[in-house]
């Protein structure tokens, strides 16, 4: 992991730079930032408008080709845009692949993303930026309503169960699921 002490803005995004690059090792990039209903300099919005509106222009074009019926099209928007994707490769409908930052995403060969899957590869919290590789390894299965935080792999032939949220690497075969229902409580029952 990439952590820094300080707060220089501009050393920061040369890091965030050279960390998408593929420059550094880590998958998982991290800056001190204030709170997030602040200006925290990571921000999209926080830039000029021109920069706001190719990011939104970038979002909504990745978002229709997300929501088309046609693999190959989501695969080759995917593709221009940085993401690395293997061969046999597909994504239900309503995949959801975090726009912010595509070309931090790898699928490796015959991985099924179920639908309505979630990729992330950054998220705020309430002190800190993070950044991270979403990395899903050759033969995986990613149940449908999945999300796979930031900075996660997921190792070759795991599953990852329906609605699992998935914020720790899982190792190559195994399995991770979302807790099963239980019932707490019956009215009327004692």
């Amino acid at each position: 992991m990439s952590e820094t002490g300080g707060s220089d803005p501009r050393a920061a995004h040369l890091r965030l730079r050279a960390f998408r690059r593929g420059d550094t090792y880590e998958r998982l990039f991290r800056h001190p930032t204030p709170h997030p209903a602040g200006p925290t300099g990571f921000c999209y919005c926080e830039g000029s408008l021109l920069r706001a509106i190719a990011f939104h222009a970038k979002a909504a074009l990745l978002a229709v080709f997300l929501r088309s019926p046609w693999n190959a099209a989501k695969l080759w928007m995917l593709r221009r845009l940085g993401a690395r994707i293997g061969k046999g490769v597909y994504l239900s409908a309503g995949v959801w692949i975090d726009p912010m930052f595509p070309e931090l995403v790898t699928i490796e060969d015959g991985v099924f993303i179920g639908l309505g899957a979630r990729i992330l590869t950054h998220e705020f919290r309430i002190d800190e930026f993070r950044a991270g590789r979403a990395i899903i390894r050759r033969g995986a299965f990613i149940g449908g309503g999945a999300a796979i935080a930031c900075g996660v792999e997921i190792g070759e032939g795991a599953v990852v169960g329906a609605f699992a949220l998935v914020a720790r690497d899982v190792p190559a075969g195994a399995s991770a699921v979302a807790p099963a229902a239980r019932i707490l409580h019956v009215r009327g029952e004692g």
